[in-house]
């Protein structure tokens, strides 16, 4: 009977620690998406969860919540459990912003980043059928009426509402800021001429310019962007608009030190895949930096952030 109970207790202790230690991933993962469907951050997260679920050897559920610019998802993810099955997407400025505005339930401390995957920098667009074909011409007509003309963005304190307020200033005119829930929102109403104008990001719109759907009256780079040559930047037609967004991955900070070493590994290896990298062109502007690289990069945007809610509040 002694040797029974002995046994009992020792094939608990086993099943227990093989339960402890089983390898991760032992089940789906989930990518947390804090926009809609069909946006460039949700196009960038299918992506890559495409080719990171082959090295991962588990799926990759892909799940939208979008709402707030981001916030609503931000937050899902940061509260989170950190055991590497939940991994979220992250966006520049919107993910610091929310933090210099004190409207955040997290902090650039609640995330342990991942991945930059991508830069994106920022462009004005109008309606194909809009009068304007040059930023001088709309900034012309904005100045003949005074608060009437609209402008789309993703929502106060992302790259567009920045890049909004810097042309508000450049140019010395008023702009109606129209936020939305996300570039396929911004896109739809733009397209559909409800606006007169809308801030967002290249690769967001590459496929409508190319069609004709969409004009491009600048670019929010200081040099010409190399996919789009023959559209001049703002600051070449005198504005001063210089603005970008980027995009990650990143975990509730918290995850054990294997599983995010796992997680990196898996990451690591999906976007240096040669077929990701051609998969990517005309989809995605890659600028891959990882780690370490990468939280700096975070903490040094969240103390620029905090610098310009501190002098222009939104």
């Amino acid at each position: 009977m002694r040797k029974l109970g002995l046994l009992c207790v020792l094939m608990g202790v086993l099943g227990f620690t093989g339960g402890a230690f089983a390898a991760y991933p032992e089940k789906p993962v989930t990518i947390i998406v804090p926009s809609n469907a069909g946006g460039g951050t949700d196009t960038m997260a299918r992506l890559v969860a495409k080719f990171a679920e082959e090295h991962l050897g588990q799926p990759i559920v892909i799940v939208n919540k979008p709402g707030a610019g981001g916030q609503i998802g931000f937050e899902y993810i940061a509260r989170a459990k950190a055991d590497g099955y939940t991994i979220g997407c992250i966006y520049t400025p919107h993910v610091a912003a929310h933090v210099s505005a004190g409207r955040a339930k997290y902090t650039m401390d609640s995330f342990a980043p991942i991945a930059n995957v991508v830069t994106d920098p920022g462009i004005i667009v109008v309606p194909s059928s809009s009068p304007f074909n040059t930023l001088e011409e709309l900034v012309a007509h904005a100045k003949e009426n005074p608060g009437k003309m609209t402008g789309s963005t993703s929502g106060p304190g992302g790259d567009d509402d920045f890049a909004l307020r810097q042309l508000e200033k450049s140019a010395g005119i008023a702009i109606n800021a129209v936020p939305s829930k996300g570039s396929a929102e911004q896109k739809a109403a733009i397209m559909g001429a409800h606006l007169d104008m809308a801030f967002m990001n290249v690769s967001q719109v590459d496929a409508q310019l190319e069609s004709g759907e969409l004009k491009a009256l600048g670019v929010m780079t200081k040099n010409r962007w190399n996919t789009l040559p023959n559209v001049p930047t703002c600051v070449e037609q005198g504005y001063e608009v210089l603005s970008d967004s980027s995009r990650g991955f990143a975990v509730p900070a918290g995850v054990p030190d294997d599983v995010m070493a796992k997680i990196i590994e898996v990451f690591d290896s999906a976007l240096k895949d040669p077929e990701f990298i051609e998969a990517s062109k005309g989809q995605l502007l890659l600028d891959v930096f990882q780690g370490d690289v990468y939280g700096d990069y975070l903490r040094t945007l969240q103390k620029n952030t905090d610098a310009a809610f501190a002098v222009a509040p939104w």
